[in-house]
C-alpha cells in the first residue's frame, strides 16, 4: 500500500502548493512523478519539523530536483516572488512548492507572476486553488 499524495492547491498545470511534507510524502510525490520541490520554510520553524538537509537528501536520491527558499511567515516581499520565478524557470515539471501550510507558496507564486498577469486575474486563480487571503490579496490588487 502506497503512501497517499498530501493534499495539495493546483496553482498551474505544472505548480502545485502543499503543507510541510514528511518523508513518506516526499516518496509518494516522487512516485506520482514530481519532477521538483521547492522548500519555502526556514528550518526549525516549529517543533518537530523535518529538517530540510534530510528532505533534502531524500528528495536528490529519488531523482528529483530541489530548491530552498526559506521565507519568513507574514513577510514575504515582492523580491523573493521575482526569486521563486526564477526557480520555477529552471524547475522540472511538475513542481510542488511547499511550507507550512502552503499559503507563502501561493504568495510566492502570485508575486512571481504580477508583471504579466493583472491582480484581479491573480486573485481569481488564488480563489480557485482554494486560498483565502483577504489582506494578501488587497495587496495585489492595489
Amino acid at each position: 500500500m502506497s503512501h497517499p499524495l498530501p493534499p495539495m492547491r493546483q496553482l498551474t498545470e505544472s505548480l502545485k502548493a502543499a503543507g510541510q511534507l514528511t518523508a513518506e510524502d516526499v516518496k509518494a510525490l516522487a512516485d506520482a512523478g514530481v519532477k521538483t520541490l521547492i522548500c519555502n520554510r526556514p528550518d526549525q520553524e516549529e517543533a518537530g519539523q523535518p529538517s530540510t538537509a534530510e528532505l533534502q537528501a531524500l528528495a536528490e536520491s529519488l531523482g528529483m530536483q530541489w530548491f530552498y527558499q526559506p521565507v519568513v511567515s507574514g513577510q514575504v516581499m515582492d523580491e523573493q516572488g521575482d526569486d521563486f520565478g526564477r526557480i520555477l524557470d529552471q524547475a522540472s515539471v511538475p513542481v510542488v512548492a511547499f511550507c507550512r501550510s502552503g499559503a507563502r507558496c501561493g504568495m510566492l507564486w502570485a508575486l512571481s507572476q504580477r508583471h504579466s498577469l493583472a491582480g484581479d486575474k491573480l486573485v481569481a486563480i488564488l480563489q480557485k486553488s482554494g486560498y483565502d487571503m483577504p489582506d494578501f490579496f488587497k495587496r495585489l490588487t492595489d
